[in-house]
């Protein structure tokens, strides 16, 4: 795609930034304190504070116009298979938790953030343009903070990786495809319906 997108278009998009970055503040949220190896407690507990960062600098970007919906109307999962691999990958030991965030998650992450960056427009969109370029920055601090932990950890089985990385394929990328309605990922969940985030 090498198009900028429509109003709607990006709103959808950072609608589903933000369910993806709140429900993985719940759920990094949520393992941290159920981690047997303090330095992963404490890593996953600050990783979770930045998702949480991230959402509400995402929700800052979402269009506020008469006649157009609110954020939590704009917050929907990109597919069941986001929301299964979101839920997954907090549901190994130790190692594979952290293994599926930066072998599956958090690269698949990055490449949604920077795909949105190669077509806006830069000349009529600056504040996308610096919005972006710190979730990217604040993403790859966790990252690397996260590869420095992995060396103290066990060798993680690849399983669990490998099938969050196959939901993730499967739903078009943890963000879903830049503009909803390919035919990658199936249906998609609301923030207050079925999905991670405030219905389960």
């Amino acid at each position: 795609m090498s198009r900028p997108l429509t109003l709607l278009e990006s709103a959808d998009l950072l609608g589903r930034w933000r369910y993806v970055e709140l429900a993985a503040f719940a759920q990094l949220g949520r393992r941290a304190s159920e981690c047997a190896t303090p330095a992963l407690s404490a890593y996953l507990a600050g990783a979770s504070r930045a998702h949480g960062w991230r959402a509400v600098l995402v929700e800052e970007l979402l269009p506020v116009s008469a006649g157009l919906p609110g954020p939590e109307s704009w917050t929907q999962a990109p597919s069941r298979e986001i929301d299964e691999a979101l839920v997954a990958v907090v549901g190994g030991d130790d190692a594979e938790v952290l293994d599926a965030l930066l072998g599956a998650v958090y690269p698949s992450m990055a490449a949604g953030y920077a795909e949105r960056l190669a077509v806006v427009s830069r000349a009529a969109d600056p504040p996308v343009v610096r919005a972006v370029g710190r979730l990217l920055a604040d993403l790859d601090t966790i990252r690397r903070d996260g590869a420095l932990l992995a060396g103290d950890l066990p060798p993680a089985s690849p399983a669990r990786r490998r099938r969050i990385e196959e939901l993730v394929s499967r739903g078009g990328g943890v963000f879903g495809p830049i503009i909803a309605g390919s035919p990658t990922g199936s249906s998609r969940s609301t923030a207050s319906g079925e999905g991670v985030v405030g219905g389960s």
